[in-house]
């Protein structure tokens, strides 16, 4: 009787992991998702990811220069990336970098964004944890409490500033 449970048990067991490498399989997202985003005629743009993870470039399309947080940049989670001055590229949001449902790692660096003198909210978990500025990206002065602060869902920005913050 012991041994038939047993045995009862197992197949139920080996069926469940069965059914959920299956499942599993078949809900698999890319690593990565690539957009072309472009500054045409040296104007602003900005370009929705539909995602989130860590941004980078990987093909620069125009002859203007496409500078990291000069003439390109990202949101914090990676959910849009925004050009100017003429920058035309190719951008790659690596997915398995960092997802809604994981929070990152303490010391971690979040950029931040005001584009267009904006309201910008970054997504970050910040309970428990002190935000730092760790480095102005832009010539507005980031101040906090004035263009950049901290709620329970992650970090603001307004008016100008972009910067990088740390989560300790």
């Amino acid at each position: 009787m012991i041994a038939q449970r047993t045995l009862l048990a197992a197949a139920a067991v080996l069926a469940l992991l069965a059914s959920a490498t299956v499942d599993g399989e078949a809900r698999v997202w890319p690593p990565a998702v690539r957009i072309e985003c472009s500054s045409l005629k040296g104007k602003h743009a900005y370009c929705r990811t539909h995602t989130v993870g860590r941004v980078r470039l990987e093909r620069q399309l125009s002859k203007a220069p496409c500078r990291q947080y000069q003439t390109w940049g990202s949101d914090g989670d990676g959910s849009g990336v925004w050009v100017r001055d003429g920058c035309r590229g190719v951008f790659v949001v690596d997915r398995g970098s960092w997802s809604g449902r994981d929070q990152p790692d303490r010391g971690k660096r979040i950029t931040c964004t005001s584009r267009d003198y904006g309201y910008a909210h970054c997504p970050v978990s910040t309970w428990g944890h002190k935000v730092h500025l760790v480095r102005q990206l832009s010539r507005e002065r980031c101040v906090r409490g004035d263009n950049w602060g901290v709620d329970w869902r992650g970090i603001w920005v307004d008016r100008g500033c972009n910067a990088e913050f740390v989560v300790d």
